[in-house]
């Protein structure tokens, strides 16, 4: 599995929506459950899923999936 399908597959489980629904524009607010709360719960399994870690300065950017997938993408290469 490759890290935009885990991320996908994260945000699936964590908002209980269908990965089909899940795009790479789509965005904080656009399902229920991914509010603020939310957003910091789906980086915490990110990071823990992936072995990796996001600086606080980068989580303020982080308002896509297509941005998460960039930034863990990076991180994973870089490990």
């Amino acid at each position: 599995m490759n890290t935009k399908e885990t991320i996908i597959k994260i945000m699936s489980e964590l908002f209980e929506v269908p990965e089909e629904k899940i795009t790479m524009d789509s965005g904080i607010g656009d399902f229920p459950k991914w509010d603020s709360l939310g957003h910091i719960s789906l980086l915490q399994e990110i990071q823990d899923e992936l072995d990796i870690e996001f600086e606080p300065e980068e989580i303020i950017e982080l308002e896509s999936v297509e941005d998460i997938v960039s930034l863990a993408s990076e991180k994973e290469n870089n490990k």
